[in-house]
């Protein structure tokens, strides 16, 4: 169902990218909004509404991922580590409950970037307490969980280093 929502997120999002650029064209090229049709070959609708389709049912798979988080000790012992990272990074903690934590970002620009799919999580694994997966925008987790491993890593400096 997420993955439906945001393909139908950013299909929208594509479609009025297309026309901010389309009016563009028409105001630079001195032309009236209803020469518009002139502008494309007759028939050549349908090959753009499905690259349209096409990409926002691609980007959420391209643009989403789920990285894993390997501790060296217990989650308690990554938790401040993680919210002062997440903190640094313009996020806030918007939910907390069973180890799993949702982050989204402060900045209402950044967010309407993301199409308001920027929530990370973090969701420690039962099965497994030395795994986190965390969750969020493919752009953005990878370079938060090498920042909490270098932070950590900082915090609790290794004696045989």
């Amino acid at each position: 169902m997420k993955y439906a929502v945001r393909a139908i997120k950013y299909l929208i999002y594509f479609v009025i990218i297309f026309f901010i650029c389309l009016a563009i064209v028409v105001l630079f090229s001195h032309q009236s909004f209803t020469d518009i049709p002139s502008l494309f070959k007759e028939g050549s609708l349908l090959p753009i509404c499905l690259i349209f389709l096409f990409f926002a049912a691609v980007y959420p798979a391209v643009g989403y991922r789920k990285a894993r988080l390997t501790l060296d000790g217990e989650w308690a012992d990554y938790r401040d580590t993680v919210v002062q990272t997440m903190e640094s990074g313009d996020y806030k903690l918007v939910s907390e409950e069973d180890g799993k934590m949702v982050f989204r970002h402060q900045r209402p620009l950044f967010r309407l970037t993301r199409m308001w799919e920027d929530a990370i999580t973090f969701i420690p694994q039962a099965d497994n307490p030395g795994l986190v997966k965390v969750d969020g925008p493919s752009r953005d987790t990878f370079r938060i969980v090498s920042n909490i491993y270098y932070n950590y890593r900082m915090s609790h400096p290794q004696d045989g280093e």
